[in-house]
């Protein structure tokens, strides 16, 4: 069975509100600045021996899906402004 997009919602709110939590705490123990560094590190063992044409390719990819993704979040927060006008008129 399906879920509903209000579950989803909350889901994503929830996933949001711990993400934000988490670096608030960060930030509070003052290890913040180490964030970008640890990033570049990550990246750098996950992309080494690739070829630079694949990372590419792959980064192309990726940033297509966020596009689709972002275009369709779009419509569906279109159709829920719509609804609420109908259902307050």
């Amino acid at each position: 069975m399906g879920r509903t997009a209000t579950e989803v919602r909350d889901d994503v709110a929830l996933a949001g509100r711990l993400v934000v939590d988490a670096f608030e705490e960060v930030r509070r123990r003052g290890w913040l600045p180490w964030i970008p560094l640890a990033a570049a590190v990550m990246a750098g063992l996950a992309l080494r021996k690739r070829p630079m044409s694949d990372v590419a390719e792959r980064a192309g990819r990726t940033a297509e899906r966020a596009l689709q993704v972002a275009g369709a979040l779009a419509a569906i927060e279109r159709f829920r402004e719509m609804t609420r006008r109908r259902k307050a008129a």
